[in-house]
């Protein structure tokens, strides 16, 4: 069962950020991308996840042409089908090696404002608009009158950094109402630091990013609108403007979030699967008005099994979030990467709670269920947190 209530939630700027409105950490509550406050902490215990069978998913591929670093205002024409697809786009491939901010005199860190354009000739309600630019229905937001074709975000880069080494990249996004707080990874300080900010506000979604379900149609009779969520234009224009700035090893981009940060990683982690190396999830699930995705991707997963906000399974879909739940994002994860059966191993003897299915090398999934509320990370003593870093820097090249 789903639960709603009122918004005033944790922002995450690491795992040991302040609150925004509140006292905590991530390891013992958290905010909320249902509008919920965070639950309590996990107790001890080191019984490896339950797992359950894999449900069949369906790959799909979105169109549409880079509109590169972002961001003039300026209409974009729909080129494409958009949303529709069979998982293959020939004119999409993955970038590799350095980026092309390399060698140049760094940008600014800090704060930052970024320009979206918005789409012409296609519509969120039709499904058919392009990944670089924000569908009418989110220029305003009908339900909000909000514009999402202007955002932001804060950069934080390695301390020494060095316009002639390519650095990895993590875009965190904290929970509801947390703002620009972003998300942070323990051992992530070699690393182009990226708080990703959220755009909404007001009663309906609760300050959550517009990934899906009710924040991002902004009442639950247009939920079929989320196909074009402005959350991908959004992230992929951020990446985008960070690698023509900045010197980005662009086989080492990577995505992350807690409660409504963790709804962005999981959507992201779908419909940008052939730009971004992989993501962590901690709590959120797979909305099922969603991009269609674009290939496999690595992912670690931490849910809990006390966390009423964002259940690991959902039965009947509450049209709120819009989702499953957790489980379900996991399932379908295993089906798109190719792994075979839905029985793992423990991943790591340090991190008993945690199994590793059997996908192919260069695409793992690692799925933590810990016993614990919204957002916790820890339980008999280890922070399951400190092992996401360590699994990106391991992976192999896609």
């Amino acid at each position: 069962m789903q639960y709603r209530v009122v918004v005033c939630l944790l922002g995450f700027v690491s795992f040991f950020g302040a609150a925004a409105c509140g006292s905590g950490d991530i390891a013992s509550g958290g905010s909320s991308s249902s509008g919920g406050a965070g639950g309590g902490g996990g107790a001890g215990g080191t019984g490896s996840a339950s797992v359950t069978g894999g449900a069949s998913g369906t790959v799909g591929s979105t169109g549409g042409s880079s509109v590169g670093n972002g961001a003039d205002g300026s209409d974009v024409a729909s080129t494409s089908d958009g949303a529709s697809g069979d998982g293959s786009d020939a004119s999409v491939a993955r970038k590799h090696g350095k980026s092309q901010g390399c060698s140049m005199t760094a940008a600014m860190a800090g704060n930052q404002s970024l320009s979206l354009p918005k789409c012409t000739g296609c519509s969120a309600a039709m499904g058919n608009c392009p990944r670089d630019c924000i569908a009418p229905e989110f220029a305003p937001r009908v339900a909000a009158n909000q514009d999402f074709t202007t955002r932001s975000f804060s950069v934080q880069l390695p301390s020494g950094y060095d316009a002639n080494t390519a650095y990895p990249i993590f875009m965190g996004g904290g929970g509801c109402g947390s703002g620009g707080g972003g998300l942070g990874l323990p051992g992530d300080a070699g690393a182009i630091r990226v708080n990703l900010s959220i755009k909404n506000g007001g009663p309906l979604d609760g300050s959550c990013f517009a990934d899906g379900g009710q924040a991002c149609s902004g009442d639950t009779t247009h939920l079929a609108w989320c196909v074009n969520s402005p959350e991908m234009a959004y992230v992929r224009g951020v990446l985008n403007w960070i690698e023509a700035r900045y010197c980005v090893d662009q086989d080492k981009e990577f995505i992350g979030g807690a409660s409504s940060g963790a709804w962005e990683a999981y959507t992201l982690g779908c419909g940008d699967a052939d730009q971004l190396r992989g993501f962590v999830a901690i709590a959120g699930g797979k909305r099922e008005h969603r991009w269609p995705c674009t290939g496999p991707v690595a992912a670690f997963m931490i849910a809990d099994t006390a966390d009423d906000q964002n259940p690991i399974v959902v039965n009947t879909v509450e049209p709120h979030l819009d989702s499953h739940g957790s489980s379900a994002a996991r399932d379908e994860l295993l089906v798109r990467n190719g792994c075979q059966g839905t029985t793992g191993t423990v991943y790591d003897p340090q991190y008993p709670a945690c199994i590793k299915y059997n996908c192919p090398a260069a695409y793992p999934v690692v799925w933590c269920a810990l016993n614990g509320g919204h957002t916790n990370t820890s339980q008999g003593g280890v922070n399951y947190a400190q092992a996401v870093w360590p699994f990106f820097m391991s992976l192999p090249p896609p």
